[in-house]
């Protein structure tokens, strides 16, 4: 899914949810987060149909309000207590899908024992939606490393600001753990290495 073009103006850089499920990004206030979830929103409709990809919308700032009309959008949703009972509802359906002791190496490798549509949780502000100590998306963190077999994908942008206390919470820590793509936009020099090795700068 092509997401912009490289630093070197020629090359197209893609995101490639089959074999890197999840991914995140950091930016500084009006550094493209909201036009970056967009174009992903966008490719997903583009590539999938409404049975095979559903879409939960988190959008407390409700930027992206009327964007996403067709039928991929699952929930649209503005605020805690709301997100809470869906991701209740999502995760008790992704426990269905982990593979039990019946399930066959053959099965394990095209991943056929359960079939249903893949899930996007994409996230704007994360910021917002997780302050520290409490975080409805939360319940998630423990299918983080196994999305693949799931058919989870967890995308979000944060601002940069204060971002380096968001390493080690729950979705992001087990995401960098598990070595999801990061994208470092425009941040201030002073709020330190978000992404990899990448040192924050405009």
């Amino acid at each position: 899914m092509p997401v912009g073009i490289n630093e070197d103006g020629l090359h197209p850089v893609y995101l490639d949810f089959n074999s890197e499920p999840n991914f995140y990004a950091f930016g500084e206030r009006e550094s493209g987060k909201t036009a970056l979830l967009r174009t992903i929103v966008r490719g997903i409709t583009e590539r999938y149909t409404p049975k095979e990809a559903l879409i939960l919308l988190v959008d407390y700032r409700r930027t992206m309000l009327g964007f996403l009309n067709t039928g991929h959008l699952l929930e649209y949703a503005v605020g805690a207590d709301q997100l809470k009972g869906n991701v209740k509802d999502i995760a008790a359906s992704l426990k269905k899908r982990l593979p039990g002791p019946d399930v066959t190496q053959e099965q394990l490798k095209d991943r056929s024992w359960w079939k249903g549509p893949e899930l996007f949780v994409i996230v704007d502000d994360y910021e917002l939606v997780a302050p520290q100590g409490n975080n409805p998306l939360a319940p998630l963190a423990g299918v983080v490393p196994v999305s693949n077999d799931v058919g989870l994908h967890i995308v979000l942008a944060r601002n940069s600001g204060g971002g380096s206390k968001s390493l080690y919470e729950p979705i992001i820590g087990k995401m960098r753990e598990t070595s999801a793509p990061g994208l470092a936009m425009s941040a201030n020099k002073d709020d330190g290495q978000l992404v990899a090795n990448i040192k924050s700068r405009p």
